[in-house]
């Protein structure tokens, strides 16, 4: 069962995507309200006359707007920066490479085992 929700959710998300990203193409259009241009898209017939109400555009302004607050983002950042010096602060125990004896300088390759 699992199998068959995740192969559903592998179609069904590309599709989801590729719709809204044509819906945000194709069909986005202007309405001036109180002398405020509001720019939004979704389909609709351009040969009727098409108005939102106030809650609609209200509606609009708010699905188009996310506002978090900086308690939220503050503790992601914070994460992300200790992982990030985590790694980069981190020495690997061994390179897995040797370095020739000190005083010895040696300009040909090693041989091979053939």
């Amino acid at each position: 069962m699992k199998q068959l929700y995740l192969k559903m959710l592998k179609c069904l998300l590309p599709i989801l995507f590729i719709s809204y990203l044509a819906g945000i193409t194709f069909f986005t259009h202007s309405h001036v309200v109180n002398g405020v241009t509001i720019v939004h898209s979704h389909p609709f017939n351009k040969d009727t006359d098409h108005n939102h109400t106030t809650t609609e555009l209200q509606l609009i302004h708010l699905l188009s707007h996310v506002v978090t607050a900086g308690t939220v983002i503050l503790p992601l950042l914070l994460l992300v920066y200790s992982r990030i010096l985590r790694t980069l602060l981190n020495k690997p125990e061994s390179s897995g490479y040797t370095s020739s004896p000190r005083g010895i300088l040696s300009l040909r390759a090693p041989p091979s085992h053939c």
